[in-house]
Parts: structure tokens; sequence; C-alpha cells
């Protein structure tokens, strides 16, 4: 078993390794060259990217045709370990496909009962079907997408434009570029789920 909080990396064309403060750490494929010289776990995937795994890591290989991806399987991996919380890094800055995949982790993780979000630096992501409370400061630029359908905000604290018994299209665009105004932000969804990326307004 391992400590119900996790860190999951996956393979960014840049992460700042100082980032990952979690002390129980898997890397999906070349995830791992960002925590080479931290303790790995685990190193999941098919390796295509990464070529040759380090001797002594513990190794849970794939092949290379399988129908789901490395960070998807690490994720199954973490569920059976136990994992309860998880912050996934190194999700964005790649190819805008593997961008959309990392993103749709949130709710496999949520699925699995795993609450998970991404944390790159300047830019998170959390996903909600119920609450959520975010950390965030002044300024910051947060953008609210309906995932999967239609979703229904009952209401939200913290936003300059409140989501209060709004319903967000999933075929427009209203809920994106709305910006924080306090030290948290409170989201309530009553019908759907959402997508939320934040974008910080001071670099880290």
């Amino acid at each position: 078993m391992i400590p119900k909080k996790a860190a999951l990396v996956l393979n960014a064309p840049e992460l700042n390794p100082d980032l990952i403060t979690e002390e129980y750490i898997v890397a999906a494929d070349a995830g791992f060259r960002h925590v080479r010289d931290k303790k790995v776990a685990a190193l999941i995937g098919d390796l295509d990217t990464l070529g040759k795994a380090p001797k002594g890591i513990n190794l849970i290989r794939f092949p290379v045709e399988k129908n789901a991806t490395d960070g998807e399987l690490a994720i199954d991996y973490l569920h059976e370990q136990g994992c309860r919380f998880l912050t996934i890094y190194g999700a964005f800055g790649g190819k805008i496909e593997h961008i959309i995949g990392n993103l749709n982790l949130l709710a496999y993780a949520d699925s699995l009962g795993i609450s998970a979000h991404i944390n790159d630096g300047n830019m998170s992501a959390y996903f909600c079907r119920n609450y959520i409370e975010i950390p965030s400061v002044n300024g910051d630029e947060v953008s609210i997408f309906p995932f999967g359908g239609n979703a229904v905000a009952a209401r939200s604290e913290g936003l300059y434009y409140p989501l209060n018994d709004l319903t967000l299209d999933s075929k427009k665009s209203r809920g994106i570029s709305n910006r924080a105004t306090a030290d948290k932000i409170v989201l309530q969804i009553s019908e759907g789920a959402v997508m939320i990326l934040l974008r910080r307004a001071k670099t880290v």
C-alpha cells in the first residue's frame, strides 16, 4: 500500500521538479527524466519514449500496442495501491492531443474515487462534478468548461463573474476567461461536470 497522497509525473517538454513535494512518485514513461534525481516508487509504460529503464527501479512495463496511455495505466496502478489524492505533473506543453488526453485523466481518476488535479506551476487543472474549493490568488485567470455535455453551476464564490444557477452549454464559450477575486474559489455543480483551468497571475 502507498500513502493516500501521490504524484504522477508525465512527459511534458519542460517541468520544474521542485514543484513535486509528494513523497510517493510514479513516473509514466519519459516522465521519469524529470524525476531521475528523486526517489521514484514505480516507472510505468511501454518505454517507447524513454527507451531504457534505469537499473534497480520498479518497472511495470506494457507493450507499445495497447488501448490506454501510459498515464491512464499509471492511474490504474495508483488506484490498485489505494491512492486517494493525486497531483499530476508534466501534463501540459506537449502535443495538443496529449494535453487533451491528460485533462481526461482527471475525469478518469474521479471515476475511480481518486481526487486528482494537474499542477504545472503556472497552470493548474481540476475536475468537478459536485463541489470543489481551489486555492487561488486575486487576478488568476479561470476558465470553466462543461465536460461530457452541458453542466449547471449552482453557485460560486471568489469569481469576478459569478456562476449562480448558470447552465454551461458544451457547444458555447460561456465560462471562459473569468478571474479570481479571492484566495479561494468555491464551485458547486448541480448537474453534469466541469473542467477548470487556472492560470496564475504571477509566474512561479
